[in-house]
Order: structure tokens, then C-alpha cells, then sequence
């Protein structure tokens, strides 16, 4: 199969709805794709608008980091443009560390042959952005080993 460009690194997609591989209820959900493993494999995370930054954090657009209490996430400021056609999140949104996941394209990509999904590009992450997410989540302890040496690479 031949790769989609959509698929790429910094890429920012939109699903509607996005199907959860664990039976959980179909809903519209981000998909941000940090690296490409190969023709078949994804490494990316579903960006999400659940706050769960302990309240005496503060928040600030990009990486916080706590190893002191395992956490990780980088946070998106809606107020901050993060791809280059000028796309930012809609709503305070966040990546955490922990949430990462492999995804398997044609998986992705069979629900939208299927018409059980829309797949919509929204950006991509600016050089700086990109540099950023990756450099905060491949050297925080709270995401998986295998994850944190495949951001490294």
C-alpha cells in the first residue's frame, strides 16, 4: 500500500468520529502523529481536553514535566498557533506522556475506505513545536522505554 501523506510527522488530523480499537463509544477526536515506524506503524497519541495537571502546576503552552510525581504531558495554549497553515486547538488540549500508543495505518485507514469515518487534515506542527513535543516526551521517565528511544531516533 502506498503511504498517505496525511500520515506524516507533525501531522495533526481530525476523526469524525474516531473508532476505538477497545470498543469504547465512537466520538470526534484529534490524532496527532509524532513518528512514522514504517509503512505499517504509527507512533502517535489522541490529544485530549481532559485537565488532569494537578492544580499547584501551572500551565503554560509546551512541556510540563514532573519526575517527582511520574507526570508528563505537554500542554496546548488555544491562544498559541502550533502548525504552519495557522491552526491551533480550539480549547486548552493535551498530550500526556503515558497516553502514547502504535497505531496500525491500514487499520486507520480501512475505517475511512468503509465510510465509518472522516478523516480530516488540520496542520502540521510548526519545526519548533514539533521539536519541542518530541524533545518533552522522549526523555520523561513517564512514557514507556521503547517510545522514549523510537522519539530519540
Amino acid at each position: 500500500m502506498e503511504r498517505d501523506s496525511r500520515f506524516q510527522e507533525g501531522a495533526i488530523l481530525y476523526f469524525d468520529p474516531y473508532i476505538f480499537p477497545d470498543g469504547g463509544k465512537p466520538k470526534p477526536k484529534y490524532f496527532l502523529v509524532l513518528k512514522v515506524l514504517d509503512d505499517v506503524c504509527l507512533l502517535a497519541s489522541l490529544p485530549t481536553s481532559k485537565d488532569f495537571v494537578p492544580s499547584t502546576i501551572e500551565k503554560k503552552h509546551g512541556c510540563i514535566e514532573r519526575p517527582d510525581i511520574n507526570f508528563n504531558c505537554y500542554y496546548f495554549d488555544p491562544n498559541v498557533v502550533i502548525c504552519n497553515n495557522g491552526f491551533s486547538f480550539p480549547i486548552e488540549t493535551y498530550v500526556y506522556g503515558y497516553r502514547l500508543q502504535a497505531f496500525k495505518l491500514n487499520t486507520l485507514l480501512l475505517q475511512e475506505i468503509t465510510d465509518e469515518t472522516v478523516i480530516d487534515e488540520c496542520g502540521i506542527l510548526t519545526t519548533d513545536e514539533y521539536t519541542a513535543i518530541i524533545k518533552c516526551l522522549s526523555v520523561s521517565p513517564a512514557v514507556k522505554r521503547n517510545f522514549r528511544r523510537i522519539l530519540s531516533v
